[in-house]
Parts: C-alpha cells; structure tokens; sequence
C-alpha cells in the first residue's frame, strides 16, 4: 500500500510529539514538509536523523517497483500502480495481438484483413496492436511494420507471466490475486506484466472472455483468430477503462462540417465532451444534406452538465458562432440546440438575434427523423 504523507508523518518527531520536532535537520521547515517530500519521492529518508527504523523499512518497501514495464517499439505494457482505476489511472492499455502463422490455410485471408482493419475511436485511429508471427512469408513482416504494428516473437514474451487459461472464473482470480500481490505486497515475483492466449473457444465465448479480462487485469491478449467486430468493440471498451478519469475526453472547440455543406446547411450545436460530438457527428454524416457542428468550449462536460455549471451559457455559444466567419454563407439562420438546452433558448435568442433557435432531440439518434419534420 502507498505511503501518504499523514502516514509518514505519524512516525517522525513532530507526529509523534517528541522532542526534536520541526528540527529543520532534514532541510525542511518542518515534519510536516518533509513527510510531503517523502511521499512524492521528492527527500531521502537518510536526511532525517530521528527517522525511526519502522520507518526506514516502509519507505524502503514502499520503493520498491509494483510492476515491470515491457517496451515493444511504441507500445509500453504494464507499470501499473493501482488495483482500481478510481484511485488514480491505469497506465498501459491491454495490448491485443493476433496470432498469425503461414502454415494455416487462412494465412493469406487474416493478413489481409490485418493490413486493412482501422477504427477511428474519438478523434484516434487504432489498428492492431501487435502481430505474434509464426513462419512468416517474406515480406509479410514488413508489411505489418509499415502499418506501426509491432511484432510479438517467443523471446518477447518469455518476459511476460504467461497465464494459461482455464476457465473465466479462475482465470480472473489468478489475474487478481497476481495484480495484488505485486501493487500491495510489491512481491517481486510478481511484478512481471501478464498476458494470457486465447483459443479454442467459439466466438460469442471469446467475446465475453476477452471483454472481461481487458477489464481485469490482463496485459496483453493472444488471439488465434481475427474478428474485426471482436476487436472494435474491444479497442472502444479498452479506450474507455484506460482513461484518466479526473480527465474528460473532450474535442476541439470549433465549427465541424459534414458532407460538403453549402449555403443550404443546416447548423447545430452541442459541447465539446467527446460522447456527445460522436454521437452527434454519427448522425450528421448520414444526412443527404450538408451541415455544421458548432463546438463550445465546455470543459469536456455532456450538455446537461456543462449547463447545470454554467459551462455552456448564451454568451459563451454566442462568442462560438460569431466567431466563425464560415456560418455566414448559411443562407437560412437557424441554429438546432440540444434538447437538454430548451430553458437556454430565450436568452441564445436574445444574443443571437439573426438567428432562429430551434430546440432539437434529446438523443442523437432522433435526429433524422427530426431534420425530415424540420425540412418537409
């Protein structure tokens, strides 16, 4: 368990209520201070000369490393510190790897689809991972390179803690009783990242396991076989788990436009937390129309949010669309709101006075049906 610096501090003189408190030996004003910079590893105990030697041993144990970080070209696996991801943020996103071997009649048909799988994931592009080859082709690795793909060999992965898997229930508890041991106890023997090979199961069962253990502690997945659904679905839940939590996913603040829109446009509005612009953009880029996308700078927070906090107020949208030259060639001047926003178009109407506000959906998905009443 991490040492704070109230955890620290209990054990030196002033915590204790000894004498020698607040000495100022150990450079700092106070025990207080010098308990700080124990915790963030920013003093040597050594400075302190009343330091206790049940202490000295925390603080040595509390050094030690919790778990291994493996670097593989761009991709780092492992270095984790924490058992939950709300206690600060986990480091290094599961690495998912397709197994790929010239000997199997499908060779040539899952390489190709490798070469051509790629999602865009909030405002990213992700592809594979990770190829684990076996009697590769000539050439064959070299084009899985040019991608940025790495190249997972036997070598690579006898660094690793290989967990055989078992059954989904076991497997989980050996996942968390490893991740314990090296994040509490930092037990060394367990600092090893972990991956665990996935095969022989049908598709729905690969689906839940592999779901289950990006969740649960494993650091790398082996897949035998490549299943570009499978692996979306997995890089979204991955992007998801593998976030800073105290760090909203948010995107530019900015006017964004869909499918070559002319002075026929039409236009709309939202904030700028990542959900709400992919859920909105899905829907813009499937209609027969153009249109714009006004973005207002909210801090990352949904709509509903950002209005309660006043993140997103008449002047701030206001400030957005005059700010944006683009939206003066729209020959008709109306602007679509979220629906979560009804109580804020009087006052949008009063600071945008050229244009018309209209109160849209409260979900994303409504939208073609209401552009098709809007438009008729």
């Amino acid at each position: 368990m991490s040492l704070g610096a109230m955890d620290i501090f209990k054990f030196l003189p002033a915590g204790k209520r000894e004498a020698n408190a607040n000495c100022k030996k150990c450079g700092c004003a106070t025990c207080m201070m010098f308990a700080m910079k124990l915790s963030k590893g920013q003093a040597e105990p050594s400075k302190c000369p009343f330091l206790p030697p049940e202490l000295a041993e925390k603080l040595e144990h509390n050094s030690k490393i919790q778990q291994k970080t493996l670097t593989l070209g761009n991709l780092k696996i492992g270095g984790e510190t924490v058992l939950y991801r709300h206690e600060k943020t986990f480091i290094s996103p599961t690495v998912l790897v397709v197994e790929l071997d010239s000997k199997n009649a499908d060779y040539k048909d899952k390489l190709k689809r490798i070469l051509n799988f790629e999602i865009e994931c909030i405002g990213e592009k992700y592809r594979i991972d990770a190829v684990y080859f076996k009697n590769p082709l000539e050439g064959d690795v070299e084009k899985i390179k040019q991608l940025g793909i790495e190249i997972i060999d036997d070598n690579f992965l006898s660094k690793m803690r290989n967990v055989d898997y078992k059954s989904l229930t076991q497997t989980i508890d050996e996942l968390t009783k490893i991740r314990k041991a090296a994040i509490i106890d930092r037990d060394e023997k367990f600092s090893d990242p972990t991956c665990v090979r996935l095969a022989g199961h049908d598709f729905l069962s690969i689906c839940l396991i592999a779901s289950a253990l990006v969740c649960k502690y494993a650091n790398m997945l082996i897949f035998e076989e490549f299943d570009e659904a499978l692996f979306a679905s997995l890089m979204t839940l991955r992007m998801n788990i593998f976030t800073d939590p105290q760090k909203p996913l948010q995107v530019e603040s900015k006017v964004y436009e869909f499918n070559n829109p002319d002075e026929n446009a039409l236009v709309f509005l939202t904030t700028n937390f990542a959900l709400s612009y992919f859920a909105v953009a899905n829907e813009l880029s499937t209609l027969k129309c153009g249109s714009y996308l006004v973005i207002t700078p909210s801090e990352g927070m949904s709509v509903l949010t950002a209005w309660s906090a006043q993140k997103i107020t008449a002047d701030i949208a206001s400030k957005v669309v005059n700010a944006n030259e683009i939206l003066n060639k729209v020959k008709v001047k109306r602007i679509i709101i979220p629906g979560l926003l009804s109580d804020l178009k009087d006052e949008l109407q009063q600071a945008l006075p050229d244009w018309e506000i209209v109160v849209g959906t409260t979900e994303a998905y409504k939208l073609p049906d209401f552009i098709k009443k809007l438009t008729a």
